[in-house]
């Protein structure tokens, strides 16, 4: 760069001189040695300082523009790593993205298998929740009723208690009395007789005390025949139709709410 810039500035000092010289002879018509040497002087003085300042500016210039150009240089370099660093991460970028979209495509599978599952699972859910509820309704009934009975077994155990007190009562009654015992003498039950036909042997129970008899299905016992807890607890199942049909109530009324079990432990304490 150097070489170029002093040839150049040759090539232009030979022009000024060749110019001078040509304008001072041909136009100005001084052709003395004298004047054209003090002439060609002062170019070459004016010259070189041009030159010397041309120069000292020049290669600041340079200096400052090739320190600029390794900056470029180096941020260029700078430039090209973080664009291969980009690159990869790009690369690793897609890779990601790649297998995130299989996962997304196997979720979306599986999402599709199990959503008929899930309904199932939930209907299911659904129905054992309300089976619970019913199942636990009955047995809020079924408590009911087992201390209904409780009551009832209680009550029973204390008539029982007071009957054996008026039968001791009774017995010795009759036995400081002979003459009575002919008036308490019990009729001797008839076996062919039919379970529904009322007879004077017969006791007659309150059978309001079985759980699901009211008083209004006493009488229509009664008028079936039925007084007694031990008629109810030799019910077969023909009868229980009959009855049944008689009444005219809810079907299974008497198996559900367990007569013939009820009569029974009834007709135990009775004795």
């Amino acid at each position: 760069m150097r070489a170029v810039y002093a040839i150049i500035s040759v090539v232009f000092l030979l022009l000024c001189v060749f110019f001078t010289r040509w304008y001072l002879c041909n136009v100005r018509g001084l052709c003395e040695t004298v004047a054209g040497l003090e002439i060609l002087t002062m170019i070459l003085i004016a010259f070189l300082i041009g030159f010397m300042g041309s120069w000292l500016l020049s290669e600041n210039t340079f200096r400052f523009l090739r320190a600029q150009l390794g900056g470029l240089q180096k941020e260029r370099s700078g430039l090209r790593d973080q664009l291969q660093l980009l690159e990869k991460e790009n690369q690793s970028a897609r890779k990601h993205v790649a297998e995130w979209q299989q996962e997304v495509s196997l979720l979306a599978q599986v999402k599709k298998v199990t959503e008929p599952l899930l309904m199932e699972a939930k209907s299911q859910v659904s129905s054992l929740e309300q089976e619970l509820e019913q199942y636990q309704r009955r047995y809020e009934n079924l408590k009911q009723e087992t201390d209904a009975i409780r009551n009832t077994a209680a009550q029973l155990k204390n008539e029982l208690a007071e009957e054996r007190a008026r039968e001791v009562n009774l017995h010795a009654t009759i036995e400081e009395k002979p003459e009575e015992k002919e008036k308490l003498k019990i009729e001797t039950p008839d076996p062919t007789r039919s379970r529904f036909t009322p007879s004077s042997w017969q006791t007659k129970n309150d059978l309001t005390l079985i759980s699901g008899i009211g008083p209004a299905i006493q009488r229509k016992l009664n008028e079936l025949g039925i007084y007694s807890f031990q008629q109810i607890s030799e019910l077969t199942p023909d009868m229980v139709d009959q009855i049944t049909r008689s009444i005219k109530f809810f079907p299974d009324r008497i198996g559900r709410d367990n007569w013939i079990g009820q009569a029974a432990a009834l007709s135990r304490l009775r004795r």
